[in-house]
């Protein structure tokens, strides 16, 4: 006998843009969340079939990407929701409440998975900055666990075996299986792909899915693949199950939810919208699907609960369109639109070239032969088994998805460097990310921005391989170091501020002290792990010491301990230290922490690596924590105290060193300007003057420069004392270099002057001296 087949029961229309994720609830009720910001709560009506919105749950600020409800507790009577989030953070919810209870930062990038453990009153939550956390609710204020050991977004995490083992699936294609107290049991290897979702179903095994289009059985404590199950023909997104897998739900980007039994498709339930992220097993046997259209459906297999005739019909129609409209695409492109075979009369432009024609209803690849001059036939172009990005539509970088992922091209000869974007993201904050992790020059960020609001404008997707528009040429390709000079955004760059000069954008006086704060803390933390481990035993330091240390960079709450940690890896020998260097010039940030670094005991650290002979990067980062110390009292108090010795360390510098070296020591000579000002220390004014003349010949990094006149023009502009002013002044008109510097700088024509920060800075000096 046949068995019953899943149908439409219900359609849940609230939100206004993609379901990322769901969960379920003892009760039947749902939890969705959006790209719209938003987790909603459904309860069922009662009348075995319909759901009614009872809450809209607001508190995050970005794209809610995970969830996960945890049963009553003795805590939380009425149990919780907890959702995560692309803004990092962590909300808990009381169920029918809009409002969250409690907020925090939980991870440094997207919150993608959340996970209710085994374990009463804890759960687990991952993350694409490459880490898993346990928590509990018991206390909240840092995690139980993180795991660290992925080189990519961790997609997802669960725990089994009574909850002494966990799985996380990641974006570098491999399963890790972890001990409780956060060691590697396993490192299972198979997926050909990001790895999206696991659901456990069994104390030792459990299933996961991956862009590979592939299921993948797996038993935990033998780390071994049980079985590997295909049928969808795209990426899978999401997979859930009933213990031993009597029935498996898969959803994906092949416009399917797909029903198993074990390793058997039973049933392929297609869908209008092309990517079905979420889907789940109800309680009651029904299938809850999210999906791009913004809709959730309800599938039943009991025909009580199966929608009206008519709406069954017009749905199965809605269909039926889409699947022919489907079938007239390969990989997002309109066979119709295909050339004939009349294009291979055109020769190829370069070896290896490749070309798609149509040939009756099918579609054929060729490939041109330089040395035959012809084009050869390849094969038969068929529908791809598993994803890519050309037949999902979405675009991946590091495994993460983005609305973009533009290809930039910084110099003539160099592969173009990738510049992922999500709608929704502040375009400032993503360039500056951009540039950091590029080590491109900051005067490159308002271009850079500008360039990202006017190409993401319009549809949401957009194909790596379109042709972008110039912000300044018009041209298909945004070149930064073109002829081109980035313009300047005043209310957004980092170094500007509130003036009257009429001369455009005000640059000086600075009054603010400028932070170095981007920062990989998980890749950091990972270097002291590597450096700490070739260490003679006696000399090792605990990981969790280790850690602590490193989260003195971060949010979360200072560990008792943490500050003397940081101050023994200091000491680490000259070629291992610089991991350290970074965490102590992100510390200084923090108050607590700049309380207890700036000191004697830190110069002392310092006078090693701000000397002629010191390692690049450990000077580099020297001269970043300089110039964040100033961030705080203490620290602006030790920074003024030691400023004669510092200043006359880089009178001594035979090498300024590369762009970032230069950047660095700008940025501190610019904040200690901003100190000697704020306590109108006149002596010390002179003497930064006179390295300041030292250095501006010395300087070829264009961002290095605007910061030194940044800080040359807020030493003469925010001066207190007219006589000390006008001593001050007449020392910039009798130095040669400066003066034709400024003058060069000032009369640049390469670009319109409103794009020109080093120009516009120049005359807003230039109009101070005269």
């Amino acid at each position: 006998m046949a068995e019953t087949p899943y149908k439409l029961s219900c359609t849940l229309v609230g939100h206004k843009l993609d379901v990322r994720a769901l969960a379920t609830c003892k009760d039947g009720s749902i939890v969705s969340t959006s790209r719209d910001k938003t987790a909603r709560l459904w309860k069922p009506s009662g009348d075995g079939k319909t759901y009614t919105e009872v809450a809209t749950l607001t508190g995050h600020n970005n794209f809610v990407s995970s969830v996960c409800v945890l049963d009553a507790n003795e805590k939380y009577q009425t149990g919780l929701i907890i959702t995560g989030s692309n803004d990092n953070n962590i909300c808990l919810y009381t169920p029918g409440e809009s409002e969250p209870f409690h907020t925090f930062k939980a991870h440094q990038n997207t919150v993608c998975n959340l996970r209710a453990s085994q374990e009463e009153g804890t759960f687990l939550s991952s993350s694409w900055d490459m880490t898993a956390k346990l928590w509990d609710l018991k206390d909240i204020s840092k995690p139980k666990l993180t795991l660290v050991g992925h080189e990519a977004a961790v997609w997802c995490v669960a725990d089994l075996k009574d909850a002494l083992l966990i799985v996380t699936g990641s974006a570098d294609k491999l399963v890790i299986v972890w001990s409780r107290n956060g060691s590697v049991r396993q490192k299972l290897t198979g997926h050909t792909d990001v790895v999206r979702d696991v659901t456990v179903i069994s104390n030792e095994e459990f299933l996961t899915c991956a862009n590979d289009a592939t299921v993948r059985h797996w038993n935990a404590s033998q780390g071994i693949c049980l079985g590997t199950y295909e049928g969808h023909t795209n990426y899978i997104y999401s997979i859930s199950a009933t213990p031993l897998a009597e029935m498996i739900v898969t959803s994906g980007e092949d416009r399917s939810v797909r029903v198993w039994h074990k390793a058997e498709i039973k049933q392929t339930l297609f869908l209008p919208p092309q990517s079905i992220w979420c889907s789940k097993i109800l309680p009651n046997g029904d299938i809850v699907a999210g999906a791009s259209d913004a809709v959730i459906r309800i599938f039943s297999k009991n025909p009580d609960r199966y929608a009206d005739a008519q709406i069954l019909q017009t749905y199965e129609e809605e269909v039926a369109s889409v699947q022919m409209s489907a079938q007239q695409e390969l990989g997002g492109l309109k066979i119709s639109e295909l050339p004939d075979a009349s294009a291979l009369q055109t020769p190829g432009q370069k070896d290896g070239q490749t070309k798609m024609v149509r040939e009756g209803n099918g579609v054929v690849a060729y490939s041109w032969s330089q040395t035959q001059q012809q084009w050869q036939k390849i094969g038969d172009v068929m529908g791809a088994t598993g994803g890519t990005t050309e037949t999902s539509g979405k675009q991946l970088y590091n495994g993460i998805e983005y609305d973009y992922v533009f290809a930039v091209d910084i110099e003539e000869g160099s592969p173009p460097l990738k510049l992922p974007y999500n709608i929704g993201q502040d375009p400032w904050h993503v360039s500056q990310k951009f540039i950091h992790d590029n080590g491109l020059s900051q005067l490159f960020l308002d271009q850079v921005a500008n360039f990202i609001v006017k190409n993401s404008q319009g549809a949401p997707v957009a194909n790596t391989n379109a042709q972008y528009a110039d912000p300044f040429t018009g041209g298909s390709r945004y070149i930064p170091n073109s002829s081109e000079v980035p313009s300047t955004h005043p209310a957004k760059s980092p170094t500007a501020s509130s003036s009257n000069s009429s001369v455009g954008p005000a640059y000086i006086p600075r009054t603010t002290y400028l932070k170095l704060e981007q920062a990989n803390l998980a890749a950091i933390l990972e270097k002291l792990r590597e450096f700490n481990a070739k260490r003679d035993s006696l000399q090792r330091i605990l990981d969790e010491k280790l850690e602590s240390a490193v989260k003195l960079a971060g949010d979360e709450s200072v560990i008792s301990g943490a500050i003397d940690v940081l101050k023994s890896l200091l000491h680490w020998p000259n070629d291992i230290v610089f991991p350290a260097l970074d965490v102590a010039r992100l510390a200084v940030l923090r108050k607590e922490a700049n309380e207890g670094l700036c000191n004697e005991e830190l110069i002392q650290f310092l006078r090693r690596h701000i000397q002629e002979n010191s390692l690049q990067a450990n000077q580099m980062l020297s001269f970043r924590l300089l110039a964040n110390m100033f961030a705080h009292e203490k620290g602006e108090k030790f920074g003024l105290e030691y400023r004669d010795e510092i200043l006359k360390s880089l009178l001594n510098l035979s090498s300024l060193g590369n762009k970032n070296n230069q950047v660095a020591i700008a940025s501190y000579v610019l904040n200690l300007v901003v100190a000697l000002n704020k306590h109108n220390d006149v002596p010390g004014r002179t003497r930064a003057l006179n390295v300041i003349f030292s250095l501006i010949p010395r300087l070829q990094e264009p961002e290095a420069i605007f910061r030194i006149l940044v800080g040359l023009g807020t030493l003469l502009a925010a001066t207190q004392d007219s006589e000390d002013r006008n001593e001050l002044v007449a020392a910039v008109r009798q130095s040669e270099t400066a003066l034709t510097m400024l003058r060069n700088l000032s009369e640049d024509t390469s670009v319109l002057s409103s794009q020109n920060k080093l120009a516009h800075c120049s005359k807003q000096i230039i109009d101070l001296i005269f």
